[in-house]
């Protein structure tokens, strides 16, 4: 139907607990904004994505520089899976990934989409220790923020 800017968000205290899963990295609720809306009749392969935290552009890249092209990757998706209307893929982000903090603000823009904007809010944990809990490492953190990234940046909490 079209494309839309999303905000890939992934907790990754839970990367090591759960031997390199994403299930539950990325699928906590209120982890994958997408919008402003869907949009169609736009080459995004000509486009340009931006990352601003706090208004400071952290990621900014062409999709054209995407190791696999959005073309490719949906042939590929299609070989193994049927896709069906309101089904997402989600293609990739441009590097630099960074740490974000409840009251942040994240802004994702496509050229030739828009910008989604949405604010990091904090959400009560769990009431049970039930099942392997988060944690931290410098393992977690080199691979969830890049390795040019100064890990003494991240703000710990046990």
């Amino acid at each position: 139907a079209g494309f839309a800017a999303a905000n890939d968000v992934g907790c990754h205290d839970y990367r090591d607990t759960d031997a390199g899963s994403m299930l539950r990295v990325k699928g906590m609720d209120g982890f994958c904004p997408i919008g402003p809306g869907i949009v169609s009749g736009v080459d995004v392969r000509e486009s340009l994505i931006r990352t601003y935290l706090n208004g400071e552009v952290v990621q900014d890249a062409l999709v054209s520089d995407m190791i696999f092209g959005i073309d490719y990757q949906l042939a590929d998706l299609c070989r193994h899976m049927t896709l069906l209307p309101g089904d997402m893929i989600l293609t990739g982000t441009p590097a630099n990934s960074r740490p974000m903090q409840p009251g942040d603000v994240i802004e994702v823009e496509v050229s030739g989409l828009g910008r989604l904007t949405n604010t990091v809010a904090e959400r009560p944990a769990p009431n049970e220790a039930v099942g392997h809990q988060p944690a931290c490492s410098e393992a977690v953190r080199r691979v969830a923020l890049g390795s040019d990234f100064d890990a003494g940046d991240v703000r710990i909490e046990d």
